[in-house]
């Protein structure tokens, strides 16, 4: 008895850091491990079946991540969570090559950027930072619409214009929320699930390579296993 209540005594008052590392370790290291996994079979080619498990799997675990970090507990986090569940459901939309389903999974994705724009203004938003941002993902946007509206049409270019705003504007309210607050971490977390979608955009729209794929989903994944952490990071 007197073991068993030392034991709970140290488990309930142990370093907070600690207790970060330990809830993060098992959906990070399965994130890790399928993304691995994930890349491999991409650049071999090895089997269709591996993408749909592995990339479930990954996504899967950054919202089991975020729920273990009380997400769900604040404002803020609500917003970021309901931003990693139409994340996951994004990607299994892009798990299809056909048109209609990248589509739906785009939308997804633009509604998923819209919560955590919600996220950043619960936080507090420093209007000189926000109109800082501007001036530069403005122009960004505007080099993104030349190089892939060229090859959308339809709907798709109407998804894509819209898209790029949305991304432009997590990016700015991101950068306005590090004015107020400070804290660079939701900040570089907007910024790899910016730069992901380029390197999604480059791979659908203009060149299909490898290179894509190893950018783009590891700075994905990078990102939402940083949102869904966010909680716990005080900096």
């Amino acid at each position: 008895h007197y073991y068993i209540t030392n034991n709970l005594s140290y488990l309930m008052n142990r370093d907070p850091i600690s207790k970060t590392y330990s809830a993060a370790t098992t959906p990070i290291c399965l994130t890790v491990t399928s993304l691995s996994i994930l890349l491999v079979n991409e650049f071999f080619g090895y089997s269709q079946y591996v993408k749909p498990v592995t990339k479930t799997l990954a996504s899967f675990s950054f919202l089991y991540l975020g729920v273990n970090y009380g997400l769900v507990n604040s404002a803020q986090g609500n917003y970021v969570f309901i931003g990693l569940v139409l994340s996951a459901i994004g990607d299994v939309m892009l798990l299809s090559l056909k048109p209609h389903f990248f589509q739906i999974g785009a939308f997804f994705f633009l509604l998923a950027h819209l919560m955590y724009c919600g996220a950043f203004i619960t936080t507090g938003i420093s209007i000189k930072w926000f109109l800082m941002s501007i001036v530069v993902v403005g122009p960004a946007a505007i080099i993104v619409y030349k190089y892939v509206l060229p090859y959308t049409t339809g709907l798709m270019r109407k998804l894509v214009i819209t898209y790029s705003i949305a991304i432009s504007w997590m990016m700015a309210f991101a950068s306005g929320s590090y004015g107020y607050s400070g804290k660079t971490w939701l900040l570089a977390a907007a910024f790899l699930f910016y730069v992901s979608d380029l390197f999604v955009a480059r791979q659908r729209f203009i060149k299909r390579c490898f290179l894509n794929s190893l950018c783009g989903l590891t700075l994905y994944y990078a990102a939402q296993l940083m949102f869904a952490i966010s909680p716990a990071i005080d900096f």
